[in-house]
């Protein structure tokens, strides 16, 4: 999900991985203090390199924001192909979906003080880059409701498919509403919802 943009034309295979190690400690660095509390510096230090480094594969803070969202997300889409690839039965499937995206973005950002505040900046410069963060789940839960309803194995009866997946989406993020669950009850959140929606679409 790195865009060939961010990479060095001369070596792009390390500067990719270079890429990777500045994205991976962006997120370490924003999820414990926030992007407004972070310099280029800051991200630098993290990643154990020099601050000219990062000036080698990014503008700003604003590109490496947005380098971390794709990095994160290329994670979770490689998570959430294991399961898909796995013979499980549908309802085990489908937890398992939920808590590879759901459960693993809880884990990096879970209820932290700037939790807040990052989302405000996803939203504000990286909406692309959430958008396709979030078709992550709608493709694959798309496309094991539509597998498993053609194998016979549920029945969506007169539910459309994306319908049940936008519901679930929007049931995961409800299961964090009020006071910030810890990361066992919102895994635990997420098993029941993918419960109930399996036993919804079982075969009667």
């Amino acid at each position: 999900m790195i865009s060939s943009r961010d990479c060095s034309p001369a070596v792009p295979d390390e500067a990719r991985t270079r890429i990777e190690q500045i994205a991976d400690a962006a997120l370490r660095r924003f999820a414990r203090y926030g992007f407004k509390r972070s310099s280029m510096e800051d991200v630098a230090r993290e990643a154990g390199l020099a601050k000219a480094t990062l000036y080698l594969h990014f503008k700003g803070k604003d590109d490496v924001f947005r380098a971390m969202i794709e990095r994160f997300g290329a994670r979770i889409a490689a998570l959430c192909e294991a399961v898909m690839a796995r013979p499980l039965p549908f309802s085990e499937k489908l937890e398992e979906l939920m808590l590879a995206q759901f459960g693993a973005s809880y884990a990096a950002f879970g209820d932290g003080e700037h939790l807040a505040e990052l989302k405000a900046v996803m939203a504000s410069i990286a909406l692309r880059e959430i958008q396709a963060f979030e078709g992550i789940f709608t493709a694959n839960a798309t496309r094991l409701l539509t597998e498993a309803a053609a194998r016979g194995e549920i029945a969506l009866g007169s539910l459309a498919a994306d319908t049940i997946v936008e519901t679930l989406s929007q049931a995961a993020v409800g299961a964090k509403m009020g006071q910030p669950p810890s990361l066992e009850t919102y895994e635990a959140r997420l098993r029941q919802i993918a419960a109930l929606a399996a036993q919804a679409v079982a075969k009667r």
